[in-house]
């Protein structure tokens, strides 16, 4: 069908359960790709003859490009057919895995993550757009949320399977498996994409007013409390493996069943962090992220054990994914209409700034020489930081929508109800 701006886009409706499906396959590949590394770092540092601590850059690297390039891409793109820029991204997340299968070195590896989380950062916005066209506006919300599950069964499926396949052909095999996946997804989901810009030339020259959107406090708070609740995670998160094997006694096979575990706490903790988000926005936000620090707390001290070790495993996957809707509910809140976009690009940014935080911060505790039971009690001393920001912005909430005092009569009910909205 033709819109208002001549441009020609996909007709919604037809096929759409099986463009979802390859959507799906799509994010499913992204995630796999992205947090396959924490199954793989113990082979990557003795393969490359690197400490530890060094591999875990690579975590830091590909956060961190995704933190520049997210925004950036988001804002410079629009106007680039999607179709062709689709497949010009696809084309270089597979070529960066390509390139860390083949690395002989470190460095090469490293550039390899870079190239493959440049391409990351501005595909997953376009898998988005495209399952919004392909599907009758009605339907436009569960769309999303469909591709967005690829992530969740990334971590339940693709990192578990991920790291097997690691321990079982070497590492290079995994990121050998992301090129194929990706390469398999290229051409269907380039079939699904509009050959026309993803906004209109009027759009464009309006998209630099939304960083105006950045000026909001409230902004600042809850994309602070993302970051500060994903450096807190992968400060553990990013060594999960040999904290497992080293510090709690596992063998290599059985990680692989514990990181499935913790994925379908994830997933749980995901469904609950909903719950808890319909009945109190900024209350989720303060419930989770204290779950979060508990959970971590609880797991650097029963470390050398393992049943206990099990539970706070499980609960630390519960409480990080129920974090998450709980702040993307609260930024969505506080974004404008016109800048939710670009608001949520930030946030994106935010997730990866902390994971960048969250892996140089392990790292430089492993550096130290204090043994990896120290890492989920520091993460849990950051997610300490984060309840601390988000209990000032419920605080300051409340003082914002507060009822007008008596004395001002009748008339500031309606005012009042209109301020009590927002909660």
């Amino acid at each position: 069908m033709q819109t208002s701006d001549n441009r020609t886009d996909v007709r919604p409706g037809r096929g759409s359960g099986w463009a979802l499906t390859v959507l799906t396959l799509c994010s499913f590949t992204l995630g796999t790709g992205e947090i396959m590394i924490a199954g793989l770092l113990p082979g990557i540092a003795s393969d490359a003859d690197v400490s530890l601590s060094t591999a875990g850059l690579l975590v830091s690297s590909f956060a961190l490009t995704v933190v520049l390039g997210g925004p950036v891409l988001a804002l410079t793109t629009g106007r680039a057919r999607r179709r062709r820029l689709l497949v010009t991204l696809m084309a270089c997340y597979a070529v960066g895995n390509v390139l860390s299968a083949l690395a002989p070195s470190f460095l090469p590896l490293a550039a390899g993550r870079i190239a493959a989380a440049l391409a990351h950062s501005a595909l997953m916005p376009l898998f988005f757009a495209t399952a919004a066209d392909i599907v009758p506006p009605e339907r436009r919300g569960s769309a999303v949320a469909r591709v967005s599950l690829g992530f969740s069964l990334a971590m339940i499926a693709g990192l578990p399977m991920g790291t097997a396949l690691g321990q079982w052909l070497g590492w290079r095999a995994t990121f050998w498996a992301v090129v194929l996946l990706t390469l398999a997804a290229t051409l269907p989901v380039a079939a699904l994409a509009p050959d026309s810009p993803a906004i209109s030339a009027e759009e464009d020259r309006g998209r630099l007013g939304e960083l105006r959107v950045l000026g909001d406090r409230r902004v600042r708070a809850v994309t602070g409390i993302t970051a500060l609740a994903a450096a807190a995670s992968f400060t553990a998160y990013t060594y999960v493996t040999p904290l497992l094997t080293d510090t709690v006694g596992f063998d290599a096979s059985t990680v692989t069943v514990l990181l499935l575990l913790f994925g379908v706490g994830g997933t749980l903790g995901n469904l609950v962090g909903g719950r808890l988000t319909d009945r109190s926005v900024l209350g989720a936000v303060s419930a989770t992220v204290a779950a979060l620090a508990a959970a971590l707390l609880l797991l650097g001290v029963t470390a050398p054990l393992k049943v206990p070790a099990v539970a706070f495993l499980f609960l630390f996957g519960a409480a990080y994914y129920a974090v998450i809707p709980a702040v993307n509910t609260r930024l969505l809140d506080v974004a404008s209409h016109q800048a939710r976009t670009l608001a949520l690009t930030v946030q994106s940014s935010a997730f990866n700034l902390g994971t960048a935080l969250g892996g140089w911060l392990g790292g430089r505790i492993i550096a130290a020489g204090a043994g990896l039971r120290w890492l989920p009690v520091a993460g849990a001393a950051v997610a300490a930081l984060a309840l601390v920001l988000a209990l000032v912005e419920t605080a300051g909430e409340r003082r914002r929508t507060a009822p007008a005092a008596p004395a001002a009569g009748p008339a500031s009910a309606p005012r009042a109800a209109e301020q009590a909205v927002g909660r």
